[in-house]
């Protein structure tokens, strides 16, 4: 492990700890500011380190040999910067990098003499600079090096766009990493940025990311072949590598599409054995590798809650939701959904559901929570609810009810756990070991081992991984009560203010 420590003379020393031997070797000390070292970070898992000092400069460096070459800071791809000009800033307070290691940020405090007394001098106090560093050439060895797709006209040289299909290859494989967040926030901005001008570059690209990482995938098949193989070759990949799929598909490649209009797109294609005529072929294409991975994840989902029934079962003494365990819940559901994919769902699937028996089972239909009408079991996403028939024999209108994304369940009307990427909810969670399964292999063994630690220590999205966050009602964050009672006061209308205690 590297570490690099800041000194008050402006200079700077790395060391080269051993952990497990507990010492530490000096590399080299470098005298690269003129005040205070205020900030030292590095990036690509060593291989760069980026300082700052209260001299206002940053400056970038690269590790050969255990030894540091300072190279230039790269700036933003785009050559859009609207940052200020360098000369209002005094000193620079720190720097961090992205957690994609794409992107450095550096905080500056402004020179008040240099500002307007009246304006800017009442109210700015420090700015952050972002600098995408995602160009650099950091000596990265991938698994099987690939030439990337440089054909399309940009303002950049092809030697730089083979450093970013590198360097952002590199960062989405450092989440294989099952104890790292999904945060690819810069990776997102950067594969985006490129799309606008170099679409087919950041398409092949991420081919070749899924034929590098992907199990049982090879670099040598044409692109199209790959993403034809793609959404019949999912079972052997981890689940951690399909929520990196699912997020890159909906945010980069089906960027232009909401979520309603991608569900709607997936069942069109899903019905149609993987055309519509309504879309672009090659949204067609990713919609259906999209869909793919989704049902992939589901059908582990649905096959270890079978599993975990039955084990649980088996086990003398055991009782639904002991403290530290999951236990399934919404199996009638999850039978369900196995019977309306029946084609689409696999033998082993079908074998598990199969052989839990169907004691203390609960009905699949269930009631609406606004008309207490039935609402059968017709879709994961949703439900629609029979709706009460009126006097004329005529049923009112049906209400759409959204259900689990983990238990398939209509969804009570309380604030849920939300997904900001498949915006899918849920009030339960997802068991641990989903989110930690190299394949869809189910054994007893497997599952009995995963019971102990089946409860996620965290909210997340078993379709996208990342971390939930709570739905809040609409009138929560809805202007309109404030609107309505400013127009009450200005056309002197009576209204009234309810506070709770």
């Amino acid at each position: 492990m590297l570490s690099a420590i800041g000194k008050g003379s402006g200079s700077f020393e790395i060391w080269l700890c051993d952990i497990s031997s507990k010492e530490f070797n000096k590399l080299g000390s470098y005298d690269a500011h003129d005040y205070i070292v205020t900030g030292l970070a590095w990036a690509f898992g060593g291989r760069c380190l980026y300082s700052c000092s209260q001299d206002n400069l940053v400056r970038s460096w690269i590790l050969r040999d255990r030894c540091l070459d300072e190279v230039p800071v790269h700036m933003p791809h785009n050559n859009n910067s609207s940052s200020a000009s360098d000369d209002v800033y005094d000193s620079c307070l720190g720097a961090a990098v992205s957690p994609g290691n794409l992107v450095v940020a550096t905080v500056h405090c402004f020179d008040v003499e240099k500002l307007n007394r009246m304006y800017e001098g009442r109210v700015l106090r420090a700015a952050i600079e972002y600098h995408w560093i995602g160009g650099l050439h950091v000596d990265i060895c991938l698994n099987r090096p690939v030439p990337f797709y440089t054909e399309e006209l940009s303002g950049l040289a092809e030697k730089d766009l083979t450093n970013w299909g590198s360097n952002i290859i590199w960062s989405l494989n450092q989440y294989q990493c099952l104890d790292r967040p999904l945060v690819l926030l810069d990776i997102i901005l950067a594969l985006l940025d490129f799309k606008v001008s170099m679409p087919r570059y950041v398409e092949h690209l991420l081919i070749k990311w899924i034929s590098l990482s992907f199990p049982g995938f090879h670099t040598d098949l044409p692109n199209e072949k790959t993403l034809l193989q793609v959404s019949s070759s999912l079972s052997g990949v981890p689940s951690r590598m399909l929520h990196l799929l699912n997020i890159i598909c909906r945010r980069v490649m089906l960027a232009q599409l909401d979520a309603d209009e991608i569900t709607r797109i997936s069942s069109e294609v899903q019905n149609t054995k993987g055309e519509c005529c309504s879309m672009d072929e090659q949204v067609t294409k990713w919609i259906a590798i999209l869909g793919s991975s989704e049902r992939e994840l589901r059908e582990r989902l649905v096959g270890f809650s079978f599993c975990a029934s039955q084990t649980s079962k088996s086990r003398p003494g055991a009782t639904p939701f002991q403290t530290g365990h999951w236990y399934p819940v919404g199996l009638a559901q999850m039978e369900q959904w196995i019977a309306l994919n029946n084609d689409h769902v696999r033998g082993e699937l079908k074998s598990i559901a199969s052989e839990v028996t169907n004691e203390k089972r609960c009905s699949a239909v269930e009631s609406c929570s606004y008309c207490s009408a039935s609402v059968p079991f017709e879709s994961p996403e949703f439900g629609l609810c029979q709706g009460k028939t009126s006097g004329s024999g005529s049923n009112d209108k049906r209400h759409k009810l959204s259900r689990c994304a983990v238990s398939m369940q209509v969804c009570p009307s309380i604030p849920l756990w939300f997904c900001v990427c498949c915006h899918r909810v849920a009030f339960r969670l997802a068991p641990d070991p989903l989110f930690r399964m190299s394949s869809s292999q189910f054994d007893s063994d497997f599952v009995t081992k995963s019971l102990s630690r089946a409860v996620s220590s965290k909210p997340l999205c078993p379709y996208c991984g990342i971390l939930l966050q709570r739905r809040q009602p609409d009138f929560l964050v809805s202007p309109l009560p404030f609107y309505s009672s400013y127009n009450n006061i200005k056309h002197n209308k009576q209204w009234n203010i309810y506070i709770a205690n």
